[in-house]
């Protein structure tokens, strides 16, 4: 019996084979997005679970009143061995490390790299795989480096190189032998590592700590850049350690940092998803409601034409009655065609997915894992899909078709048809709002990037490249440093360069209270420090309101630049009246005098607002990372290649790692220009289904409707009169769906919006263009299928009868 429900069905989907293949394909589209979408939220749900104890290490996550302080993933550098030291009772280890970047010598290769210097306990506290060297002693040596087995590869063509030396190079010039006592594997993507992009990959012993002079991260309380982790003992929790964190930072802070910071340690697990302000956990809560919609959408389509096709077999369904098949044979019959429908489906998405998996990677810069990452369990969920989905489409015909009786069945009739047509059209209505709101989502999302790079940003990023610089922090590297800048300003192809510790990336070194000498620290103002040379402004363009800027000499000691949010925040009117006026800096003795006021620029990204910003000189703060270059108009490929060059000649130990300031903005955007990327896919899909969904119920509507039609056509109809008889029957669907979709639309958009200090506005174009667009749409496929139908001789639609 079971083989006969099964052959049945294929028969029928053989004998409508276009609404299977519209069923088939809609629905495989839908399952392939839900299957991409969930392979992407594993994969980020998995973040860090490799680590063994993952529920017991916390980092210890910090949150400042003003949020240039400091960043979350750091803390106060003694604070995490202080809490080991004082509270052993509840925490067995801690480990705290900084995170630098360094010039390293293997043989005759250079390469800049990301390491990190940290205390001995790294091992003891993650279980990182070693595959080469004992990790009881791999931190024991001062000059001790632990590397991936990628960096192995990198730097000598194997893995096995324990014993091997490899030079690094300090910021006081001195470049010292390091040996490689351990080698790991390979490590998925987790916070430990990753915290910053690219990676860190290249672990040092403690001894190094002092070879880069950064002890005083470590030690001092003031140091807010140093990260921490402790293992609580089985059974802590975090929350007993709020009390020992708080002793502790009122033992040992000041009461203005008391004030300003708190520190909530955060389970390695929780870690990820809760980072940035959980803009992990939200993007996978997008992505999942996009899927789930499109999903939806198909599933929908499934449902309506199934449903329609179903009403086209009432005198099939009455003649098997009227032969003694009994209604539960029908029951089966009609919900085994949509299982095998549904299996069909999926077996065509796992091809999809696989087809489409490094492609949907790229769109939303991450690595998806593939089926075999996931637990043996998910191999039930597609079974659940397809019995869930199936019932589903199967479900209205039988049982409501079934339960007819034989004579109202074979006359091809049905009661209440208009109250399932509501329900059916109720189902085409959600379609198109989903469609709608993600479709005028991607119009404001690509508006608001597109207002993100094309900007005035206050400077200029055109033509721009940086390249970070060998570190020598002493009075004679400094001037070292300056030498070589003029150099390169030498060259015809550079119009100007600088070297500074910032460059406009977001990526700012801390801030600094600044206030006016007539008033008391109470009243400072927390403002941004640029560490820069006197040809910081003129290369990137930014423009003097009042003043001058530094020129170099002893005398920039005395002198402290500032932009005009800075200006208002301190309470002058304008530029001019802060000319000459002393400031002091919050823990700096001398009182300085303001030379200059900058316009505003964007140092960071359009998200927050313009803050107040200082500038001071490079050769009082001996700090620089990048030398920045404003290239003469030209071939920029040719100028990259001077400028690589000459670069070898004047850094021959230092590896030409240059980027375009263009890029580097870019980056701070990275989110939204993924986020843009995914909303045009979803759009694309949606729309897809939707209009497979109209093609199908079009279709079905004239297969059942060819006698009316033929009878319209007799009584004189033209082909316009039946084209518009089909459009109005889905005018008013799409008019309501737009009624439905354009608030929804605009809250969700405009709550979004509303996380960015600068934006844009709607307004009514988005919403236009999109009802515009599927009305063209749902349009033009009614057009061709009753284009068709126009063409057909009436008496061959009337000759069944």
């Amino acid at each position: 019996m079971i083989r006969n429900y099964f052959l049945i069905a294929w028969r029928n989907m053989g004998k409508n084979r276009f609404f299977a293949v519209v069923n088939i394909w809609g629905l495989a589209i839908g399952i392939t997005i839900v299957l991409l979408i969930g392979a992407y939220t594993w994969g980020e749900y998995q973040v860090n679970h490799f680590i063994k104890n993952n529920d017991r290490i916390f980092l210890l996550k910090s949150k400042w009143a003003n949020p240039e302080t400091g960043v979350e993933i750091a803390t106060l550098g003694p604070l995490t061995k202080s809490l080991q030291d004082n509270y052993p009772s509840l925490i067995e280890k801690a480990y705290a490390h900084d995170g630098i970047n360094v010039v390293i010598s293997a043989g005759d290769k250079l390469f800049r790299e990301g390491v990190q210097p940290g205390d001995a306990t790294f091992f003891e506290i993650f279980n990182f795989p070693v595959v080469y060297g004992d990790p009881h002693t791999a931190m024991d040596k001062p000059n001790a480096v632990v590397l991936t087995e990628k960096k192995a590869r990198q730097y000598f063509g194997r893995t096995d190189v324990v014993g091997k030396l490899i030079k690094i190079q300090s910021f006081d010039g001195r470049n010292d032998n390091f040996e490689i006592t351990a080698v790991i594997k390979d490590l998925p993507f987790n916070t430990v590592t990753n915290f910053f992009k690219p990676g860190n990959e290249i672990f040092l012993s403690p001894g190094s700590i002092r070879y880069f002079g950064r002890e005083f991260g470590f030690t001092s309380w003031l140091s807010p850049n140093i990260v921490g982790y402790i293992l609580l003992k089985p059974g802590v929790t975090a929350e007993q350690l709020k009390e020992p964190i708080k002793t502790l930072l009122t033992t040992n802070t000041t009461a203005e940092i008391q004030h300003s910071l708190e520190v909530t340690p955060v389970a390695l697990k929780d870690c990820y998803i809760t980072m940035y302000k959980g803009l992990a956990g939200k993007m996978m809560a997008i992505f999942s409601l996009v899927a789930l919609f499109i999903l939806l959408m198909a599933v929908i389509n499934f449902v309506n034409i199934s449903i329609g096709n179903s009403l086209t077999r009432l005198k099939e369904i009455g003649v098997r009655k009227a032969m003694g098949g009994r209604r539960q044979q029908l029951v089966f019959q009609f919900i085994t065609e949509s299982v095998l429908v549904v299996a069909f489906s999926c077996i065509v998405s796992l091809g999809l997915f696989f087809m489409l998996r490094p492609l949907f990677g790229q769109i939303i810069g991450k690595d998806i894992p593939g089926l075999s990452a996931f637990p043996a369990w998910f191999a039930v969920l597609p079974l659940v899909v397809i019995g869930f989905t199936g019932l589903l489409a199967g479900i209205y015909p039988a049982f409501i078709l079934s339960a007819q009786p034989s004579v109202t069945a074979l006359k091809g009739k049905m009661k209440n048809v208009k109250e399932k047509l509501l329900f059916r059209r109720s189902l085409v209505a959600i379609q198109f709002v989903a469609a709608i709101v993600v479709f005028i989502a991607a119009i404001v999302i690509d508006r608001q990037v597109a207002f993100f790079f094309n900007s005035d940003l206050g400077y200029n990023k055109e033509k721009v490249v940086t390249a970070a610089v060998p570190r020598d922090w002493t009075a004679a590297g400094v001037a070292h440093m300056e030498r070589m800048r003029d150099e390169f300003r030498a060259m015809p192809e550079i119009k100007d360069a600088t070297f500074a510790y910032e460059i406009p990336d977001g990526a700012a070194s801390g801030a600094n209270r600044i206030y006016r000498p007539e008033n008391d620290s109470s009243a400072a103002v927390s403002a941004v420090t640029l560490t820069t040379d006197e040809r910081y402004l003129v290369t990137y363009d930014i423009k003097l309101d009042a003043g001058k800027f530094y020129d170099g000499t002893a005398a920039d000691s005395a002198k402290i630049v500032i932009n005009e949010a800075a200006v208002k925040a301190l309470g002058w009117r304008n530029a001019e009246e802060a000319i000459s006026k002393p400031l002091r800096l919050h823990n700096f003795s001398r009182v300085l005098h303001v030379s200059g006021v900058t316009r505003d620029f964007h140092f960071g990204t359009l998200h927050d607002a313009i803050t107040p910003v200082y500038f001071q000189p490079v050769k009082v703060a001996g700090l620089y990372r990048y030398l920045s270059f404003r290239f003469n108009p030209g071939n920029t490929s040719a100028q990259i290649a001077a400028l690589q060059r000459k670069w070898q000649q004047v850094f021959p130990d230092a590896p030409f790692d240059f980027r375009f300031l263009d890029d580097s903005i870019a980056r701070l955007y990275e989110t939204e220009t993924q986020m843009q990327k995914a909303a045009k896919a979803a759009t694309v899909v949606s729309l897809m289904i939707v209009l497979l969904g109209v093609l199908g119920i079009v279709t079905m509507s004239i297969a059942k409707r060819s006698k009316e039609m033929g009878i319209r056509k007799v009584l004189g109809a033209s082909g316009l009169n039946i084209l518009l008889l089909f459009i109005k029957e889905f005018s008013g669907i799409i008019l309501v769906s737009n009624i439905i979709a354009w608030p929804l639309s605009w809250y969700l958009l405009n709550s979004w919006l509303t996380e960015y200090a600068y934006r844009i506005d709607i307004g009514l174009l988005p919403f236009l263009v999109v009802g515009g667009t599927l009305s063209v749409l749902v349009g033009m496929i009614i057009l061709g299928m009753t284009h068709r139908l126009g063409a057909v001789n009436p008496v061959k639609s009337l000759r069944t009868e």
